[in-house]
């Protein structure tokens, strides 16, 4: 773990993102599990890094649809760290997916700056 114990001295081990990350295997439920995902071959999924990795909930999202020959481009904010260990850890979810790291959208990007990365791709 990239934390040191000073780190985990002022964590609030009892916020969401503590007691969601102490257990890997959590997975919190979808309020809503009827996504057209057919209908996609290109998929961008976005949330915020919490301990170097997406929340659970992403995992929960992944493991709820057959991602199977479809692409997964992930962005998401960050109050410091990259992606991490983000793609290792959320490819299990969805096997036969190409799933990869995208941008890191942290302050506030305009619908241009949004759109060149969009068309980049």
């Amino acid at each position: 773990m990239p934390y040191t114990q000073a780190d985990l001295n002022w964590m609030d081990k009892q916020s969401r993102s503590s007691v969601e990350m102490n257990d890997p295997s959590y997975r919190p439920e979808l309020a809503d599990k009827d996504a057209d995902i057919a209908s996609y071959d290109r998929i961008y999924l976005g949330f915020p890094i919490w301990w170097y990795v997406a929340p659970t909930i992403i995992n929960t999202f992944l493991e709820s649809y057959d991602f199977s020959g479809k692409e997964i481009l992930l962005f998401a904010t960050s109050g410091g760290s990259g992606f991490g260990r983000t793609v290792q850890a959320l490819a299990p979810s969805c096997p036969g997916t190409d799933i990869r790291e995208g941008k890191l959208l942290n302050g506030n990007p305009s619908v241009s700056e949004l759109k060149k990365w969009t068309e980049s791709l």
